[in-house]
């Protein structure tokens, strides 16, 4: 596993989770600047997924309750685009569960 993290190495962690924070609520990617840092200072990569995932969690219930209103009238959509997603979250969940350390990395 991994040791704890030094006070420098949370300081990056912090000010990245900051950056990731800005740029999803502009554009979205901010995973591309988050999940680097958390495998940099040394969390194994599944950990840093599953890390990343759950605290982006929270930012997408927000957009998608600030974007209520554009998205009344898109319920047909859910229908296509729902099981879609399920299906896909579930086999990522059992690929990622399933996949070691090693090779996800």
């Amino acid at each position: 596993m991994y040791d704890s993290l030094s006070w420098l190495q949370l300081l990056v962690v912090m000010l990245g989770a900051v950056a990731g924070g800005a740029v999803n609520a502009l554009a979205g990617g901010g995973t591309l600047i988050t999940f680097p840092i958390l495998t940099a200072v040394g969390i194994p990569p599944v950990a840093a997924n599953v890390t990343n995932t759950v605290a982006l969690a929270p930012g997408y219930l927000s957009g998608t309750l600030a974007q209520r209103n554009d998205l009344k009238g898109q319920r047909r959509r859910l229908f296509w685009f729902v099981p879609a997603a399920v299906a896909g979250g579930l086999v990522g969940g059992l690929l990622l569960l399933n996949t070691e350390e090693r090779i996800f990395g």
